[in-house]
C-alpha cells in the first residue's frame, strides 16, 4: 500500500502531527476528533484518513513523530554503557512527552487499537534495540546464560515511567544510573 503524502510535504505533515498532540493535550484521547485536528490545520478529512485509517493510528503517528526516532542500539562494547545510552533516550522522551505518554498509557488498556498501534510504532523498536544490546552482551560473555532479557528490557523504562507518571518523583540521569547499576546489571550479569 502506498502512502499518500500530504500536500505541502514533510513540513505540512509535521504541522498536522504536532496539532494532533496539541489537541490530545487539550482534550484527552477519548474527546480528540480527527475533525478538530483537520479544522485547525485546514486539511481534508479524507486526506488524513487515507494516510492514517483510524484515530489510534493518527495519534500514535503523532507521538512517534515527536518521540526520538527508533534508536539504533548503541555499541560501546559495554553492556552498562549501552544501557545508559538507551536510558538517556528515554529520559529525553519523558522530558518532552511525559504528559502525552501519561494520557496514552491511561487510555490504551481501554482502546485495544491504540495499544496495538503503540506496540507497532513505538515499543517494538525499543524492545528490539534493547534485546540487540543484550545479545551482544551474551556474545561477549557479559550476560548470564539464564538472564531473562524479556523482563530485563522492561525494568528501566518501567521504573522511569512509574516515577515520572505515577509517583511524580523526579527522573534524571542519576536515577537512570541507579536503575542500571543496582537493578538491571545485578540481575543480568553472571554470578560468581
Amino acid at each position: 500500500m502506498s502512502v499518500t503524502p500530504l500536500r505541502g510535504g514533510p513540513a505540512r505533515e509535521a504541522e498536522l502531527l504536532n496539532t494532533v498532540l496539541d489537541v490530545l493535550r487539550e482534550t484527552g484521547y477519548d474527546r480528540l476528533t480527527v475533525e478538530a485536528v483537520v479544522a485547525r490545520v485546514r486539511v481534508g478529512r479524507q486526506t488524513v484518513y487515507r494516510r492514517w485509517p483510524s484515530k489510534a493510528e493518527l495519534v500514535v503517528a503523532a507521538f512517534a513523530n515527536a518521540a526520538t526516532p527508533a534508536p539504533d542500539p548503541p555499541d560501546t562494547g559495554s553492556l552498562r554503557a549501552d544501557l545508559l545510552a538507551l536510558m538517556d533516550v528515554l529520559l529525553g522522551e519523558l522530558a518532552r512527552l511525559g504528559d502525552v505518554i501519561a494520557r496514552l498509557v491511561g487510555v490504551a488498556r481501554h482502546h485495544p487499537e491504540l495499544a496495538a498501534a503503540m506496540e507497532r510504532h513505538y515499543l517494538a523498536a525499543r524492545r528490539r534495540a534493547t534485546l540487540e544490546i543484550f545479545q551482544r552482551a551474551w556474545d561477549r560473555g557479559e550476560l548470564a546464560a539464564a538472564a531473562d532479557t524479556e523482563l530485563l528490557w522492561q525494568l528501566g523504562p518501567a521504573t522511569l515511567f512509574f516515577r515520572a507518571l505515577v509517583s511524580g518523583e523526579p527522573v534524571d540521569g542519576e536515577l537512570a544510573r541507579r536503575i542500571v547499576d543496582h537493578v538491571v546489571l545485578p540481575l543480568a550479569l553472571p554470578r560468581g
